[in-house]
């Protein structure tokens, strides 16, 4: 594109755009910067050279083709950013989206549907003929050929999706060797304070203590609701009262 080309686009004279590109002065209107941004589909930032990076950061709703509460959704947190991003960058979930919107507009439905319709026809006139065994099994063979108009499309969809949930599940990594090392460690931990001074051959640890200790480690933590707290140690209490083998009332006399 031609200096010439490109005032004509954005609307203001060639010698303007001449000295702005050679140096010769700084000054461009804002609007000029945005419009040059849009005949490029570039940032901003990236035509006033403070980033080089050219993919715009900023988009209009309507540029998106977002609805208003899908981006205020997004805006506001109700659906995890982090998830719809993994979702948006992954290549075959781009390919689940037409699948869904072939799912909703009834296009592969319609073939299957007119498909189980011929069976159904065939059927009709098999039995319509005559009652013959070989007739009437003919028809059962036709009428068992028919496929739900859904169901392709309900599978595939599925199963193309959980294969895009497992791809980003792969590429996020996993916590779980971390997790089970810090839980062996606080449970040991645990179990060391509950039998400290006593003999490690036969300790004696109550329900009360076990679910004390349990609560007592996250009592602490950010975000622990107290009152949700309290009531979990009274219902874990409970549980593990009613798992505590009764003591042996048979006495050797």
């Amino acid at each position: 594109m031609t200096q010439r080309e490109l005032a004509l686009r954005i609307d203001v004279n060639e010698s303007t755009i001449s000295r702005f590109l050679s140096g010769k002065t700084e000054k461009l209107s804002e609007e000029s910067v945005i419009r040059i941004a849009r005949v490029f589909n570039v940032s901003t930032d990236f035509i006033l050279g403070t980033t080089v990076i050219p993919d715009k950061k900023n988009y209009d709703i309507s540029e998106l083709g977002l609805s208003v509460e899908a981006a205020k959704n997004l805006y506001t947190g109700k659906v995890n950013n982090d998830v719809v991003n993994r979702l948006l960058e992954n290549p075959r979930f781009a390919m689940v989206t037409y699948m869904i919107a072939q799912y909703m507009d009834d296009t592969l439905a319609r073939g299957y549907a007119a498909q189980n319709q011929m069976f159904a026809t065939v059927g009709s006139l098999l039995l319509g003929q005559n009652q013959a065994p070989e007739a009437v099994q003919a028809a059962r063979t036709a009428n068992a050929m028919k496929i739900p108009a859904y169901q392709a499309d309900q599978t595939t969809i599925q199963n193309t999706f959980m294969t895009v949930v497992k791809e980003i599940k792969k590429e996020a990594g996993s916590d779980l060797v971390a997790a089970k090392a810090i839980s062996k460690e606080a449970t040991e931990k645990m179990f060391a304070e509950l039998t400290k001074g006593q003999d490690m051959q036969n300790p004696t640890i109550t329900p009360e203590a076990v679910v004390d200790a349990i609560t007592g480690s996250i009592s602490g933590v950010d975000g622990v609701n107290q009152e949700a707290l309290d009531n979990f140690n009274k219902a874990l209490l409970g549980l593990m009262q009613t798992m505590v083998l009764p003591e042996d009332d048979g006495q050797d006399n």
